[in-house]
């Protein structure tokens, strides 16, 4: 009895012995992660610090054309403040004006926190929506993509939160999930893998229900603001996005951009042969996402999904990743220190460099497929 109990004692000890190396990498890791996320921190506050000078508040560049914009076409602004407006190219279809007139009611200080406020709540709403853990869900709001989108007043939080309830009601509320996935016009390149998904999963109600939301509010936004808007946005507004792309490396807005075409374009390689590697990627990312929901759903299919919608599409940026961010905490391990740490040095590397985030993406992808154990 004694002699068993010494042999199960000291395999116990061999293997608290064993996992010291493995607990001192982790150890490692994390402090690498914790430093990578002081780093974005630092990035957010210096960009929040730029908002104010002697003159006062001013807006994120972004937020300034949301509410700029909005106001125009509520046409309850002064001509002054209309010339701004026709002057501030509008990237996104008219629907968005849905989320950004609102603004041109209130100060600028006031659009800052109530569009971060509102951005925030959106998100966590989704988030618990979809059953996501609270603890999941405040690591996600730390991480490094939101606190930035946070910091540029960016509308990434919110899709991301539309994004979530998409694919994350797809099976137990395909309803919510297609009226979910119908908004996400107002910037629809983060759902080009929607449809796939529905397809796969044979879901036509999810479907359906996308398909008479985006009808709905591409006619409402008609109605409301006129046709007017839909001839800037086609002649003006996919004119900017594509000079935008288009652009020599390194342009202030690519530095945050995440997807393969700007990683080939910042290797120097020309717009067409790099659109034309980004519609292969597209192609095969909607391939892998038809083969993800074809068969039964897994653990890991939310991320995996995620990470290919990134990949799918030639126009994402650090700070549309917020769901990923949420899903990620809720995984663990290797996925969540890897997306920690590149996202948190991200900024860095891409002004100094390259753009490697669709390389680090794919790395996170690889990882995911693996599966491996949460610590």
């Amino acid at each position: 009895m004694t002699r068993k109990y010494d042999l199960e004692r000291g395999g116990r000890v061999a293997a608290a012995e064993k996992s010291r190396p493995e607990q001192a990498a982790w150890a490692l890791v994390w402090f690498i992660c914790g430093i990578a996320w002081l780093a974005s921190v630092g990035i957010d506050i210096s960009l929040f610090r730029g908002y104010f000078s002697a003159s006062g508040f001013h807006l994120a560049s972004d937020l300034t054309c949301f509410r700029d914009n909005g106001a125009w076409l509520g046409r309850h602004v002064a001509a002054a403040a209309q010339g701004a407006a026709q002057s501030c190219t509008y990237k996104y279809p008219p629907p968005f004006l849905f989320l950004a007139a609102p603004l041109s009611w209130f100060t600028p200080e006031q659009d800052f926190f109530v569009w971060n406020a509102v951005a925030v709540t959106v998100l966590v709403l989704a988030a618990r929506v979809v059953r996501i853990p609270w603890r999941a869900v405040l690591l996600g709001i730390l991480a490094p993509p939101t606190l930035l989108c946070l910091s540029f007043g960016e509308s990434g939080i919110i899709l991301s939160g539309l994004l979530l309830l998409a694919l994350g009601l797809a099976d137990t509320a395909p309803l919510a999930a297609g009226i979910a996935a119908g908004a996400m016009i107002v910037k629809p390149q983060l759902g080009l893998l929607l449809p796939v998904c529905y397809g796969a999963s044979r879901n036509g109600r999810a479907f359906l229900a996308a398909a008479v939301t985006v009808g709905a509010l591409c006619l409402l936004a008609e109605i409301m603001f006129g046709t007017g808007v839909w001839v800037d946005y086609f002649h003006q507004g996919l004119a900017a996005t594509h000079a935008t792309l288009a652009a020599p490396w390194p342009q202030r807005d690519q530095h945050i951009m995440v997807t393969p075409y700007i990683f080939l374009h910042s290797l120097g390689i020309k717009f067409g042969m790099a659109s034309a590697a980004q519609f292969a990627v597209t192609l095969l990312a909607a391939v892998a996402v038809w083969r993800l929901w074809r068969g039964p759903a897994t653990a890991s299919r939310l991320a995996e999904t995620l990470c290919l919608a990134a990949l799918a599409t030639p126009f994402a940026c650090l700070y549309d990743l917020s769901a990923l961010a949420v899903v990620l905490a809720v995984e663990g391990g290797t996925a969540l220190a890897w997306f920690w740490i590149f996202s948190g040095l991200y900024f860095f590397v891409s002004v100094f460099s390259i753009s490697p985030g669709a390389l680090c993406l794919a790395l996170l992808l690889w990882i995911l497929w693996r599966r491996p154990a949460a610590i």
